[in-house]
C-alpha cells in the first residue's frame, strides 16, 4: 500500500491520463466536496461585506448560541436585510434558519436540480416551510474547471458532475469509477461511504476481467464474503427454522415495517412485531418514556421501586401490522416473523386478534401478558398476566406460541 499526500487533482499535478500512463488499472474518484464551492464572482468578498461560507457562518452561530453556557461571551453574527443561501442540503437549511435568528429580514434558499432533489431531511425542509422561507431554483456546476480538466476524458452530466452507472459506479471510461459528493447521487455520508464499498466490488470484477479471470456474480471479497459464511448457524425451535439466532425483540427497533425490513436486509434472522392490539385498545405513546415510580397490587404487578419504562404498545393498527407481516413474508420467505399481540382479559378479543395474525402469514405468535409498560390500568399486559388462569383462545390457531408472561401465569390451550 502506498499513500501519496500533498498532490492535487489538476492538470499541473495529477490527472486521469497521467495515472493511466503510469500503469494503474483502475481508479476511484471520491474527492468529495469538503469545502464550499466559491464561484469566481465571490472571490475577494469578506464577512464584512456580508459574504459567509457555511464553514464560516455555522461555527460562529454555534459559538454565539453557547455564550450563556460558557465563558466565551461570543455574540451571534449580526445579519441584516435580505439573505440568499445557496444549496438545498441540511447545511443550507441550517444556514437559512440561523440567518433569521441572527436578524435577517428575509431569507431566500437558492438551489439546483429541482424540488424533488432537495437533500435536506424532511424535518429541516418542514421547519423552513413553517417559517415560509422562499425556495428558488438555479442551475450551477459543482466542480471547478481545473478539476474537470484533470478528469478528462470522462463524460459529465448537465450538472457538471461525472456520469456514473448507479449500480457499478463506473464512469464513461471503463477503468474509472466514482462515488460520493463528486457524483451527486449520495444524500448522506453513510451513502457516500457505501458508494466506495459498492464500487470496490465492480473494480475487482473489472480488473479480473482484464486478465480473463471469471468472477462470481455474487460479491465474495473480504468483508463481503469469507469462509465464516459457510458455517450453518441456523436454529430450529418450536418447529420453526431460524436462519440465524439474531433477531429483533418486540421493542423500539421493531416500531415499523421499514425498520424490520432494514434488519432483514442487514442479515438479521427473525423479528417480532411491536406488540399490537385491536383498534378499540389503540394507544398513544407519551414522552418522556422513562419515569421514576412504584407499582403494587394485583392490577399493577409486584412492588417495583425504580425507574419504569412507560413506552406503550404500538400506536399502529392491527390492519397495519397484519399487512406488514404479509409483505415481509412475501419479500423474506426464509426469515421468521412473529406477531406480538396483546388484549385485555377477554377470550373473544384474543381469538379475533390471534386469527387475524395467523391469516396474515405470521410464523408464530407472542402473547404479551407481562410488559410493565403502563397498560396495567387498562387490564392489559402485566395485569392480564397475573390472572391465575387465562383462556387465550389459542386452540383456535395452529401457530407456535411464545408467552411473554409473569412466571405464575397459566394459559389454557
Amino acid at each position: 500500500l502506498q499513500i501519496i499526500c500533498g498532490k492535487s487533482l489538476s492538470v499541473n499535478e495529477m490527472t486521469l491520463s497521467t495515472l493511466k500512463e503510469k500503469g494503474y488499472k483502475a481508479a476511484f474518484i471520491g474527492i468529495g466536496l469538503p469545502e464550499p464551492n466559491k464561484d469566481a464572482i465571490f472571490q475577494g468578498l469578506t464577512q464584512d461585506q456580508g459574504f459567509y461560507t457555511s464553514k464560516d457562518f455555522l461555527p460562529l452561530v454555534a459559538k454565539g448560541s453557547k455564550a450563556g453556557m460558557c465563558a466565551c461571551h461570543s455574540p451571534l453574527p449580526s445579519i441584516r436585510g435580505v439573505v440568499i443561501v445557496l444549496g438545498a442540503g441540511d447545511t443550507a437549511f441550517d444556514c437559512a434558519t440561523s440567518a433569521l435568528r441572527c436578524g435577517a429580514r428575509r431569507v431566500f434558499i437558492v438551489f439546483r436540480k429541482g424540488f424533488v432533489n432537495i437533500r435536506a431531511v424532511p424535518e429541516e425542509e418542514e421547519r423552513c416551510m413553517q417559517i415560509k422561507l422562499p425556495l428558488v431554483i438555479v442551475y450551477c456546476f459543482s466542480l471547478v474547471f481545473s478539476v474537470k480538466e484533470a478528469l478528462s476524458p470522462i463524460k459529465f452530466n448537465r450538472w457538471g458532475l461525472p456520469e456514473v452507472d448507479p449500480e457499478t459506479m463506473q464512469t464513461s471510461e471503463a477503468w474509472v469509477f466514482a462515488g460520493g459528493d463528486v457524483v451527486g447521487l449520495a444524500n448522506t455520508t453513510v451513502e457516500s461511504v457505501n458508494d466506495g464499498k459498492q464500487a470496490s466490488w465492480y473494480i475487482h470484477k473489472y480488473v479480473q476481467s482484464q486478465y480473463g479471470a471469471s468472477v462470481s456474480a455474487k460479491p465474495e471479497l473480504p468483508l463481503f464474503y469469507t469462509p465464516i459464511d459457510l458455517v450453518d448457524i441456523s436454529v430450529e425451535m418450536a418447529g420453526l427454522k431460524f436462519i440465524n439466532p439474531f433477531g429483533l425483540a418486540s421493542a423500539t427497533p421493531a416500531t415499523s415495517t421499514s425498520m424490520i425490513r432494514r434488519a432483514f436486509e442487514a442479515g438479521w434472522g427473525f423479528a417480532l412485531t411491536k406488540t399490537f392490539s385491536l383498534d378499540k385498545d389503540i394507544v398513544t405513546n407519551v414522552s418522556p418514556r422513562i419515569i421514576r415510580g412504584t407499582t403494587s397490587g394485583p392490577m399493577y404487578g409486584p412492588g417495583q421501586s425504580s425507574f419504569l419504562n412507560i413506552e406503550l404498545i404500538s400506536e399502529k393498527t392491527a390492519a397495519y401490522w397484519c399487512q406488514s407481516v404479509t409483505e415481509l413474508k412475501a419479500d423474506f420467505p426464509d426469515n421468521i416473523v412473529i406477531a406480538s399481540i396483546m388484549c385485555s382479559y377477554n377470550k373473544n378479543d384474543w381469538t379475533e386478534l390471534a386469527k387475524k395474525s395467523e391469516d396474515s402469514g405470521a410464523d408464530a405468535l407472542e402473547l404479551n401478558l407481562s410488559c410493565p409498560h403502563g397498560m396495567g390500568e387498562r387490564g392489559m399486559g402485566l395485569a392480564c398476566g397475573q390472572v391465575r388462569t387465562l383462556t387465550a383462545a389459542t386452540k383456535y390457531v395452529s401457530l407456535p406460541l411464545f408467552l411473554h408472561a409473569t412466571c405464575y401465569c397459566h394459559v389454557e390451550y
